[in-house]
């Protein structure tokens, strides 16, 4: 039986590492289906420029075509896999869905109802001639509605077109439900640490060796591209309360498609830049540790004393590098963001301590709890529950019944 996957896959993103661990451990689990990655061109597909348009329908009509000689079709939803102009993402995702009659539709970012309004307040700031202000509280609420509106049509098509759709939690879950009242959704949290994965301790500290770092110094490590959501500043701030050996590792690197072509360094980047040169505390104690590959990664999430993790609320229902953390690590700290509010409904972890957005005495004091008890043994959370293994049959559905 051959079975697509519709993903980025080549690129540096969470869609791609997810792939790969789906696409292995599918035809790890399930032997006789072969597993067939359908790889977006991204370059194409996010042009807004007109003549790169038209080769990226192209592009998708060709992937359509190839998709009806499947028994089966997984379609990776991420908004801006498929376009930037909204029109192009719900147009090719139409013709995506409908290429073959037996499809799931993985969403990633399905929010159907916006968690705060900019509307009300941006009101209040032009009521005070807060021009700027109001303005930018508008224009976010107008974008986040986009986004919510983009899902919704999504959803319509994937139902319209009799297809299956997978999300990370149970809230997602009932938003569909409750709007569509649509049955056909499988929950499944995600899961990126491959079976064949076995942990190398000499990967952290050879790198810890040539970073000139002291053998009895604490590393906290934050992981994966470096976006505001993260909250690095935060973890900048409550780093200065902790002791000076407490040393703060930032593995990563700016996303890909945060690179300009203008010459100038990203804002983000640059601010925090900014924020550890200017600050005699932090000189010495932070340490971009930039992009691993692969199996370094997951080695190093293994080998830090804790993970944090003090996102933002940003609509996402899943976090690879929080699942890869909360799978490795033995302590992780992370934030009452909801993203981690559905998963610990689903999962139940025993190495993690949690802290509300933005209070960094309250990471201060969480890091040396959570440090002061000895680290646990794997498996931190109930992986008789959700595994690889249970992830792989939720996408091979079809095929199995």
């Amino acid at each position: 039986m051959k079975m697509a996957i519709v993903s980025s896959y080549s690129e540096s993103c969470g869609n791609a590492a997810f792939t790969k661990v789906l696409h292995d451990s599918i035809e790890f689990f399930h032997k006789e289906i072969d597993v067939e990655v359908i790889e977006l061109d991204l370059t194409l597909l996010q042009s807004i420029d007109r003549i790169v348009r038209v080769k990226a329908d192209k592009h998708i009509n060709d992937i359509c075509k190839k998709l009806k000689t499947f028994d089966v079709v997984n379609i990776q939803m991420e908004a801006g896999l498929y376009g930037t102009l909204p029109h192009d993402i719900v147009r090719r995702f139409n013709r995506l869905v409908s290429a073959n009659e037996v499809t799931s539709v993985s969403l990633h970012s399905p929010r159907l109802i916006s968690t705060q309004s900019g509307a009300r307040s941006g009101i209040k700031k032009l009521l005070r001639l807060n021009i700027k202000g109001g303005i930018q509280d508008l224009l976010g609420d107008k974008y986040r509605n986009i986004h919510i509106t983009v899902n919704k049509k999504i959803i319509k098509s994937t139902i319209n077109n009799r297809a299956r759709i997978i999300v990370h939690t149970s809230r997602a879950q009932k938003q569909i439900k409750d709007f569509f009242g649509f049955e056909r959704v499988t929950v499944h949290p995600l899961k990126l640490v491959g079976a064949d994965y076995i942990s190398n301790a000499k990967t952290l500290s050879n790198l810890v060796d040539k970073a000139g770092l002291l053998d009895n110094d604490i590393l906290i490590g934050m992981f994966g591209y470096l976006s505001a959501y993260k909250g690095h500043i935060d973890a900048l701030k409550a780093l200065k309360l902790l002791p000076k050996n407490y040393k703060l590792l930032i593995f990563g690197r700016q996303h890909p498609q945060s690179l300009k072509s203008n010459g100038l360094v990203d804002p983000y980047l640059q601010s925090l830049v900014n924020i550890v040169t200017a600050d005699k505390y932090l000189i010495n104690r932070v340490l971009f540790m930039g992009e691993l590959n692969e199996q370094d990664f997951l080695d190093v999430v293994s080998g830090v004393d804790v993970a944090w993790l003090p996102y933002y609320e940003n609509g996402q229902d899943g976090s690879g590098i929080a699942s890869i953390c909360l799978d490795l690590c033995p302590r992780v700290l992370c934030s009452s963001s909801f993203a981690f509010d559905e998963l610990f409904k689903l999962v139940s972890y025993k190495n993690v301590m949690r802290f509300d957005i933005g209070n960094i005495l309250e990471m201060n004091l969480k890091t040396k709890i959570i440090l002061g008890g000895e680290a646990l043994e794997k498996p931190y959370g109930e992986e008789n529950k959700y595994n690889l293994k249970t992830q792989a049959e939720a996408y091979v559905n079809e095929l199995t019944i």
